[in-house]
């Protein structure tokens, strides 16, 4: 469902109660809303779910075409069937032109999607995953229509302990869930430990449990990588010299027609990602008949380490240099900057799923790049222009884009006395079912009426609402594309 308008200014106004303490609202359905034509089922929560031997908490929610999607949390307190510790997504189900494909995690060690790995550049060991790791998890946030799961684990490597923090947020209106890892290494010495980050690392079935050879994968960090030949293999052609903006990994199969993909919520520039040394002969270079890169110098880890024996590896994960984690000053990729991998290295990432011939991944990579175009100010209320620079962090960070928080995101804001008047310029963008959280929303229920353009909007269809009580917050998805001038009103 999509909503277009022609300029470039658009107009959040929040009308709430009056200051004071929580205000309840009469009973009754406080989210049904008037006019619901095409309603969105309530996201839902399931737990402790055995899914044969795994338990999972399962949660469901719909995406931008209300269609059902499902994934499955393997719990981190025990090891599981597999060996593992969980803290990964183990199924995820989704429609594909109406009918449900179900994508497991591969048996091949690699049971799933989401592992926390590191590796390091020297030492006794390659480094570690959250495999033999017994860690904590819980439901943070339960809402209508959002949630965030959490996991966390105390990850030996190198001698040292890191303590690792990953949220999954699941979204009404949102096709793909989002992935938040914080690494604290604010108790170890700086320049201690010296490794690099992969997560979210993994193994699925992403074409629906065919195990179908690769047909194509690339990656996207100052230009793109796509390879030119199907199956993939270690001799394909390859192209590396498009530009790019936004991080991303992905690779596809053709019968079926699927593909699965990671991508990054802030551009290279502001985030780099990526690692090694290929860049020197890569970068705006094309092969036509390969070879592929060495396995060790791909700037990201898929599948090349399978490559030589089999082409149906679905093996994805994410990369950087060494030194991301744990050195106070490590080479970006390219070697033309430096960074900071203490105390912390902290980022957040859209785990991609869907039918190739919609390219999600660089579709989800072209809005997230339009979305640094966006403006927003306020005439009533406070944007945010700073937050935490990650999950299970307490300091605060500047934001790049006033409004925009790429650890979830979001764009927020703080409501004066339950009220708020924010504008969004969307430049010549346009601003895709954007997620809201209003912050300092004392109301312990939903909005009794949301108007467009003062029309009234159908909750559960038109926008999608969730309080956070205990985080005296709003979150809201609007279901539309915004484009041009509009009104929005909630009250």
């Amino acid at each position: 469902m999509s909503f277009r308008r022609h300029s470039a200014v658009v107009l959040l106004a929040v009308s709430l109660a009056a200051c004071g303490g929580k205000e309840v609202r009469p009973e009754g359905d406080p989210d049904a809303g008037p006019g619901q034509a095409h309603p969105c089922v309530p996201l839902s929560l399931e737990r402790d779910v055995d899914l044969e031997g795994f338990h999972t908490d399962r949660y469901t929610w719909r995406d931008s075409d209300c269609a059902p999607r499902s994934a499955f949390l393997v719990r981190n307190d025990a090891a599981d069937p597999a060996g593992w510790h969980g803290g990964y997504l183990r199924r995820y189900v989704y429609e594909t032109n109406g009918v449900s494909r179900t994508c497991d995690g591969a048996n091949d060690g690699v049971p799933g999607w989401g592992m926390v790995t590191c590796h390091l550049r020297a030492g006794a060991t390659w480094g570690n995953w959250t495999e033999g790791v017994t860690g904590t998890g819980r439901t943070l946030f339960e809402g209508r229509h959002h949630a965030l799961h959490e996991f966390r684990w105390p990850l030996p490597l190198g001698g040292h302990i890191v303590n690792v923090t990953v949220h999954y947020l699941f979204a009404t209106g949102r096709n793909h869930p989002l992935y938040a890892i914080t690494h604290d290494v604010s108790g170890i010495p700086p320049d201690a430990l010296e490794a690099d980050v992969r997560s979210p690392y993994g193994d699925l079935l992403f074409d629906g449990n065919a195990n179908a050879e690769i047909a194509g994968l690339g990656w996207g960090d100052r230009h793109r990588f796509v390879t030119l030949s199907s199956p993939v293999t270690m001799a394909s052609g390859w192209d590396y010299r498009e530009p790019n903006v936004v991080p991303y990994t992905r690779m596809w199969t053709t019968a079926p027609d699927a593909e699965m993909g990671v991508v990054q919520t802030q551009p290279w520039l502001r985030k780099p990602a990526g690692g090694y040394w290929f860049y020197q002969q890569g970068w705006g270079q094309r092969a036509a008949n390969g070879p592929m890169p060495e396995d060790w110098n791909w700037t990201y880890q898929l599948n090349q380490y399978q490559l030589p024996t089999t082409t149906r590896s679905h093996r994805l994960a994410w990369g950087s240099n060494y030194g991301a984690l744990g050195w106070r000053q490590y080479a970006r990729y390219g070697d033309d900057g430096m960074l900071s991998g203490h105390p912390y290295q902290s980022y957040s990432v859209f785990m991609v799923l869907g039918t190739h011939s919609e390219d999600p991944v660089l579709k989800r990579a072209s809005e997230v790049e339009s979305w640094q175009a966006v403006r927003l100010s306020a005439t009533e209320g406070t944007v945010a222009t700073q937050g935490a620079g990650g999950v299970g962090r307490s300091d605060s960070v500047p934001f790049a884009v006033p409004g925009y928080n790429p650890v979830y995101a979001t764009w927020e804001a703080r409501v004066t006395c339950n009220r708020a008047v924010l504008r969004f310029d969307s430049g010549r963008g346009s601003l895709e079912h954007p997620v809201l959280v209003l912050r300092g929303y004392t109301l312990s229920t939903p909005p009794s009426r949301v108007l467009l353009d003062e029309q009234v909007l159908a909750a559960d269809a038109d926008y999608f609402a969730s309080v956070d009580d205990a985080g005296d917050a709003l979150w809201l998805t609007l279901n539309r594309a915004l484009t041009g001038t509009a009104t929005l009103r909630v009250e």
